[in-house]
């Protein structure tokens, strides 16, 4: 693991081309243990956890990092990132099921549809496709992060950037770099202005630039700022949201106790 870290502090350590992804070099065994932490932070390690549809939300959440894949054309506030991931897969050699390679939106039109057809052949294919992809669906998640942080540092002012390089600077560890990872898939780059509740986001940026000054734990530091910045999108929330943060909070304090080898 000592060459995620090379690669991790050599990214963190130029910006000077914001508009250029930076790139994070993982092998296959790299990406298989970074996937096994997020299956387990998304979905506890269980195949079934690959395809859910949470309650009071307009879509199913499909894959290693839950991604959204909207049924109908009339696409809510959040990013949907299903039909990319499928993208990916098959710009990659995968071959998709036919019914998926034609599906242009998701097949299910409620979420009552969607579980009384969970043991049926779609699903049931679907889960195993994306059981045995688990690395593939890693690199699609460090893409979004590579292109995530210049989209951050450019909507950025300059007092800003400062802030978030320093932060990004103390989270070059292997285990900030899975925190890292695993948050810009779970909420977001925090750019999009239709994530806002309230005028207030919950992305990446939104818990960088709340962490403090000075801290001696990372992980610990962007944990709390994590909570703080989900606390507040629940209280600004235009519908009840309480029900998820007790979740929430788990999954970012988590991230303090994180040890690969």
């Amino acid at each position: 693991m000592a060459r995620i870290i090379a690669v991790f502090l050599l990214l963190f350590c130029n910006f000077s081309a914001l508009s250029t992804p930076f790139p994070i070099v993982l092998d296959d065994s790299q990406a298989q243990q970074l996937g096994q932490l997020i299956w387990k932070n998304e979905g506890q390690q269980k195949v079934e956890h690959l395809s859910t549809w949470n309650k009071n939300e307009d879509f199913p959440s499909l894959g290693l990092g839950h991604f959204i894949w909207y049924p109908t054309t009339q696409k809510g506030p959040f990013k949907e990132q299903f039909p990319q991931l499928l993208n990916f897969m098959t710009d990659n050699g995968v071959v998709l099921p036919q019914w998926l390679n034609d599906a242009k939106l998701a097949p299910w039109k409620s979420r009552e549809q969607f579980y009384a057809e969970f043991d049926q052949p779609q699903l049931s294919q679907l889960r195993a496709l994306l059981s045995e992809h688990l690395a593939l669906q890693v690199r699609f998640i460090i893409i979004r992060l590579e292109q995530a942080i210049p989209l951050i540092l450019d909507s950025s002012t300059a007092l800003e950037q400062k802030l978030i390089q320093e932060h990004l600077q103390q989270l070059s560890s292997v285990e900030g770099l899975f925190a890292l990872l695993d948050y810009v898939n779970f909420k977001g780059e925090g750019v999009n202005l239709k994530e806002r509740y309230q005028g207030e986001g919950w992305g990446l940026k939104q818990v960088l630039l709340s962490m403090p000054i000075h801290y001696d734990n990372p992980l610990r530091s962007f944990g709390l700022a994590a909570d703080e910045v989900l606390t507040r999108r629940v209280k600004n929330a235009p519908r009840d949201e309480e029900h998820w943060l007790k979740g929430w909070r788990v999954r970012v304090h988590a991230y303090q106790d994180l040890s690969v080898e």
